[in-house]
This record gives structure tokens, sequence and C-alpha cells, in this order.
């Protein structure tokens, strides 16, 4: 499937950075993300159904589904450019925590397990993607988007309880779907995302580098931290402020 295979009464169907992130904000998961956008925009025409918009809920999750193929085409094709690659600190972490004999696996937003592990050969390379104690997507729980049950599957496989497991999540939803499951949690938000509420998070860091996040930190349970909060510090008092202005 093709993007100009899907329009709207305005053309192409199109997110914008900022309006991906209200819907990151107001959604779960992509087939959630696109129902919320469509059931308040109006669902599209599509070549998928001739021209014309879905008339039934039949009709409606084909076209999600439709449209979540060519997104994940998208994705993996990225993927294997080169063009994205994992985010800082990422890479050293995993490295970090399996020499200190630790299991690391990873929950994808793929839909198949073999999906999963084809991508993440090419965003961490083989020898990194080998050592994986397991990768979880969403066929694993019968769900497309970050749910309890997948981390308890994660879990599950590695042998270990979920209270023994830190989960490092991009968003508020994944990380309450962890927290629900038992384990521990950590946000690298991104500008979709940081201004997400994270309750229940021990570090809300940019990303695993500039917050110094370490394996060390992490099993120690010394630091709460979110970085999006500042401390002025005058004669008057403390102030706190989150996200920059006063």
């Amino acid at each position: 499937m093709r993007p100009q295979d899907v329009h709207g009464d305005e053309g192409v169907v199109s997110w914008s950075r900022e309006g991906y992130a209200q819907l990151q904000n107001s959604a779960g998961g992509r087939e959630q993300e696109m129902r919320w956008y469509f059931k308040r925009g109006g669902w599209p025409t599509s070549k998928v159904l001739d021209g014309r918009r879905p008339a039934d809920e039949q009709e409606r999750a084909a076209l999600v589904e439709a449209l979540e193929g060519y997104i994940s085409q998208e994705r993996e094709r990225m993927i294997s450019s080169g063009d994205i690659g994992p985010r800082p600190g990422v890479l050293r972490l995993m490295d970090e925590a399996r020499a200190a004999g630790l299991a690391v696996s990873v929950r994808s937003a793929a839909a198949t397990t073999s999906g999963a592990e084809q991508l993440l050969g090419s965003l961490l390379g083989e020898a990194r993607a080998g050592a994986l104690q397991c990768v979880v997507a969403g066929e694993d729980a019968g769900l497309g988007r970050p749910d309890a049950e997948v981390f308890k599957a994660a879990a599950s496989r590695m042998g270990v309880e979920p209270a023994e497991c830190l989960a490092v999540e991009g968003g508020s939803s994944g990380l309450q779907a962890a927290m629900s499951a038992g384990m521990r949690g950590v946000v690298t938000y991104t500008p979709s995302t940081q201004w997400q509420e994270f309750p229940g998070a021990e570090r809300i860091v940019s990303d695993l580098d500039s917050g110094e996040v370490t394996v060390r930190e992490l099993l120690q349970r010394r630091i709460v931290q979110d970085d999006r909060i500042n401390m002025t510090v005058t004669d008057a008092g403390v102030f706190w402020s989150k996200g920059g202005a006063l």
C-alpha cells in the first residue's frame, strides 16, 4: 500500500509532528491512534475500498490494517537503510546489563516476532540482536499495543518475576503497561511524549546518555530523576518549574 492510496477531503492523509504528538498523548497503540484521529476528522476514502469511505466496522478495520501494514513497511525500510538508529545510550546500557550478567529483552511494536527480529538485526547489529534473551511482539499476547500481558510474557520467557525487571519506555502507555505488570520503569521521552505524565517512573530523561543512566545506578535504586524539572535558588526561596519557564 502506498500513502497516495489513502485520501481525505483535503488530499493525502498526513500527520504533522504536532498532530502526531496529540495522537500519542490521546490514544494507546497505533490502531487506537488511527481510530482516534479518523473518528474526529472523518474516515478517508481509499483505494482499499474502491475509492470510498468505510461503511461499517469491518471496512474500518480493513482500512486500519492496510495503513498499519504500510507504516510497518516504511519503518522497516528506514531502519534497514540506516536512516534511523538506536537512541543515545541504548546500546551502552544493553552492553552494561549483559556485562553485569543481566538478561536483556526487547518489547517491539512490530506485529510479529519474526518481523521484530529482522528489524533488530539491522538496528542493533546481528551480534547484539542475537544475544537478546527474547523478543516479544504484539502477537505474543494477542495485542497490537503496549499491554501488561506483553511484559508478563517477556518476564516469563526470561525465567524471572516481573518485579525483578526494569522496562525502558518512550511514553506513558508503555510505562503504565510495564508497571501494571509489576515492573520498574524508566522513561526516555521523545519530542512527542515529553509533556506526558509518568507517575511511578524512577528516571525520566531525554535520553540515557544525557541523563547519565547506568546499570550500576539502576541496581542501587538510589536516584529519582526528571530532567524536565528545573530548580532555581534565589534569596526569596527555591523555585521549581517544568519545561524551562518559571
